[in-house]
């Protein structure tokens, strides 16, 4: 995993390739601990050991454990997610392709790497802390205003409703990323619903559909002529 970001503690790398090399480990290492366990059950110790390096370069290079999974996070968004994060507005037309992209993106990232939503949901929505202070700070500070930016641009450009709250309409959008993986338990005991890869196409190919078009059959008159004696 490269990253682009360093965050060091006092002092400088004396081999610069080396301190690369060590970041990637540790990044690497953490990665594959957290698609197997929780991030409460997970030691800086052992994330050290499966790096082979000291533990306190975890502090050295991300500031501490939640920083480094911040950025492990932050490394799969950059990688794997809405491709607007890497390429600017200006160097792409933006059209409602992009929107839709974004979209199956998302939904793809989090059903391949459950762990994210998980994170999400029980570290960063649910309590105040460290946790959502860097995911805000490093995360949610790009992702959050790329995507207003694209929606405006749509919109101004005619391809969205011009009567659509703009303010909103990002929400609508990550909700309709993340219930699924929020309410998975309630959605498969009262709907029979489990999202995975088994059907995550489907369910993107629906989605982006009820994103787009809505529910309603506008072919429908809403004020059908009503027959009637002369």
């Amino acid at each position: 995993m490269n990253e682009t970001t360093p965050y060091r503690g006092r002092g400088h790398p004396k081999d610069p390739e080396r301190e690369l090399q060590v970041r990637e480990a540790l990044m690497q290492s953490a990665f594959s601990l957290l698609r197997n366990k929780a991030f409460r059950d997970i030691s800086i110790r052992e994330i050290a050991q499966g790096a082979g390096v000291n533990s306190a370069m975890i502090s050295y290079h991300f500031g501490g454990k939640e920083g480094l999974i911040i950025e492990v996070m932050r490394h799969q968004f950059m990688q794997h997610g809405p491709a607007f994060l890497n390429v600017g507005l200006d160097d792409k037309e933006p059209s409602l392709e992009m929107l839709k992209e974004a979209m199956a993106r998302m939904i793809r990232l989090y059903i391949s790497e459950p762990w994210i939503p998980r994170l999400i949901v029980g570290e960063v929505a649910s309590k105040p802390g460290r946790m959502r202070d860097l995911f805000a700070d490093r995360l949610a500070s790009q992702l959050g205003p790329k995507l207003c930016e694209l929606l405006g641009v749509l919109q101004s450009a005619g391809q969205l409703r011009p009567d659509l709250d703009i303010k909103l309409m990002p929400i609508s959008f990550i909700s309709l990323i993340a219930f699924p993986f929020i309410a998975g338990d309630p959605l498969k005991e009262g709907f029979a619903f489990a999202l995975g890869k088994d059907n995550g196409e489907e369910w993107i190919a629906h989605t982006v559909q009820l994103l787009l078009n809505g529910v309603v059959n506008i072919s429908i008159d809403e004020h059908p002529e009503t027959g009637g004696d002369d």
